[in-house]
């Protein structure tokens, strides 16, 4: 076998991988690690044989960083917790960044076949749409495949946007299929009731509408009317579900009675609690924190109330940016803005000079989104969202990179 032969092999297996990987993420248990697993022990395997890097190959070098440099955060937590022989069985959990550097080289040496991507994304908004139409006829409530239903919902709308974002650039019958999963990816996306899915899917939609806009000189005005009004349809597809209505009216409702006073106990005033205990508090947090997932304790600990005793149960401040803060200080929460916001940074100036570049786009809807979760739940502390976003990085990083390099020259 010649060594191109092998080069292509090696291709086909790795968008083999990319294509499984969307499908089984949120929809079978551990089969997106094994995914996640195999690609980082190729990428060790290039690493040691030829002698390669990711930590100087420029087009995974930033990202490489990044996620070493989160995981190496979440160590420092438990470090300098003093609780460190409590607290180390956590950090398994954060083993993809770890091996983020490896993952990226492994898809730097193959060549990327984005339809395969695509494909693996359509399938398994439609598997996913049919496994939930099925639990809902069965009469389950916020049916959510493998996982939480707050992380379910949040992954269904990464995983929406991702799609619709390539649907300007597909043939009339890809159109098809994509519309045909985006349909299935909305009911997935009510069905789950997660508040901050769609919250994150309204402002994902704004942002989206924002990039088409500004693509005056390639999308005809028609089109752009007609993915307006397709958008505004979906839109009213979630206003008049009922229980889309039920739980946003419970949201301001509870809302408008914790702020004036009312003390009883439902999701929205456990969630204001902590948000106002956790700043109210913020000044007393050490440099690294007080260790991985103790941020609740360390709050809730001494607090006898009924509030109190619900919220020292949980492990997070159902806001990252706290949760972070809390568990490793200034370090950790700077790491986590990095990796967020660095990404963010880079694509949107090379949107900025290639406006129709689609890998751009979904880049930014991807970690606009998870920065938008992470104002109101967890966010890179659960193994599916920490997998799906080191894989999706990764992949948006790389091809962003080769995108400018080839522009460049």
């Amino acid at each position: 076998m010649t060594e191109k032969s092998l080069e292509q092999n090696y291709s086909k297996f790795v968008n083999v991988l990319i294509f499984i990987f969307p499908i089984v993420i949120i929809s079978l248990q551990v089969a997106g690690d094994i995914v996640l697993f195999i690609l980082a022990m190729m990428g060790i395997f290039i690493s040691i044989f030829q002698k390669l890097s990711p930590f100087v190959i420029k087009e995974i070098k930033v990202f490489s960083y990044l996620a070493i440099g989160y995981f190496t955060a979440i160590c420092l937590s438990v470090v300098f917790s003093g609780q460190a022989a409590e607290l180390a069985h956590y950090i398994p959990r954060d083993f993809y960044f770890l091996f983020a550097p490896f993952i990226a080289l492994t898809l730097y040496k193959a060549d990327i076949n984005v339809n395969y991507l695509l494909a693996g994304i359509k399938v398994g908004l439609i598997i996913l749409g049919i496994m939930v139409s099925n639990k809902l006829l069965s009469g389950a409530y916020r049916p959510s495949g493998v996982m939480n239903a707050n992380v379910f919902g949040n992954l269904a709308v990464s995983l929406f946007f991702i799609a619709l974002v390539f649907f300007q650039h597909e043939t009339f019958k890809q159109k098809f299929f994509t519309l045909l999963s985006l349909l299935s990816g909305l009911l997935i996306i009510i069905a789950s009731g997660t508040r901050g899915a769609w919250l994150s899917f309204l402002l994902l939609i704004g942002v989206y509408l924002y990039f088409i806009y500004k693509q005056n000189n390639n999308l005809r005005k028609k089109f752009k009317i007609i993915m307006v009004l397709t958008i505004i349809s979906l839109l009213s597809i979630g206003t008049f579900n009922q229980s889309v209505n039920s739980r946003l009216q419970n949201t301001i409702t509870a809302t408008s009675n914790w702020l004036s006073g009312d003390k009883s106990i439902s999701a929205v005033s456990e969630r204001l609690i902590m948000y106002k205990k956790a700043i109210n508090n913020i000044q007393d947090v050490p440099f690294f924190g007080h260790g991985l997932r103790t941020s609740n304790v360390t709050l809730f600990k001494n607090d006898s109330s009924p509030h109190g005793k619900i919220a020292v149960g949980y492990n997070h401040l159902h806001n990252a940016y706290l949760t972070n803060y809390y568990n490793g200080g200034i370090v950790l929460l700077s790491a986590l803005l990095l990796i967020l916001f660095v990404p963010l940074r880079l694509f949107l100036k090379a949107n900025s000079q290639n406006r129709t570049n689609p890998v751009f786009i979904a880049g930014v809807l991807l970690t606009v989104g998870y920065a938008s979760i992470g104002m109101v739940n967890i966010l890179l502390g659960d193994t599916y969202m920490n997998g799906f976003y080191t894989f999706f990085l990764a992949i948006f990083m790389l091809m962003y990179a080769q995108s400018v390099k080839i522009s460049s020259t």
